[in-house]
C-alpha cells in the first residue's frame, strides 16, 4: 500500500476536519424522529432544511421546512437563508445525503443536526430501508487493531 505524504494535505481543512470530529456529540448529530416530533410540539424554534428534489418535497414534508435540494446548499442565495443563530435540522430520503450536508454545515460554523433515517423513504422504487445486518448478511468479528482517541 502506497504511504499517502501528509502534509500535502491542506493544513486549515485537516484543522477544520480535527474541529469537527471533536465537537461530534454522542448522538453523532442525528436527531431522532420521535424526538423532533417531541421538540416540534414544544415549539422548540429550529430551521428545518429539507434536501431532497422539489418533486418530492411538495409530495409530503415536515411542516415549516425550506426545501433546498442538496447539491445547491452551497449556492450564495442558499447559505443566505441560513441562520446562524438557530438550530439546523437536515432531512432527506433516508438520512445519507442529510450526513453529508451536515459534515459541510459544520466546517461552516452552522449548528446542525440530521433527522435520522429522513422521511423514511428511499428515492429509488423498490429499494428497502436497511443496512448489512438487518438483511442477515454474513458478519464477521475481529479484534481490532486500530488505536483509539479518548476526548
Amino acid at each position: 500500500m502506497k504511504k499517502i505524504n501528509i502534509s500535502c494535505f491542506d493544513p486549515d481543512i485537516l484543522k477544520k476536519a480535527s474541529m469537527f470530529l471533536s465537537n461530534t456529540s454522542d448522538d453523532w448529530n442525528y436527531i431522532l424522529p420521535s424526538e423532533l416530533k417531541i421538540d416540534l410540539q414544544k415549539r422548540k424554534n429550529y430551521f428545518l432544511i429539507d434536501t431532497r428534489k422539489y418533486e418530492d418535497y411538495i409530495k409530503g414534508h415536515i411542516k415549516g421546512a425550506t426545501n433546498i435540494f442538496w447539491l445547491d446548499i452551497l449556492k450564495p442565495e442558499n447559505l443566505q437563508k441560513l441562520p446562524m443563530d438557530k438550530e439546523i435540522i437536515i432531512c432527506c430520503y433516508v438520512g445519507h445525503t442529510g450526513s453529508q450536508i451536515l459534515v459541510i454545515l459544520r466546517l461552516l460554523g452552522f449548528d446542525a443536526k440530521v433527522l435520522k433515517y429522513g422521511m423514511g423513504k428511499s428515492p429509488l422504487t423498490g429499494i428497502p430501508i436497511a443496512g448489512w445486518e438487518n438483511y442477515g448478511y454474513k458478519i464477521v468479528k475481529t479484534k481490532s487493531n486500530l488505536t483509539t482517541h479518548n476526548k
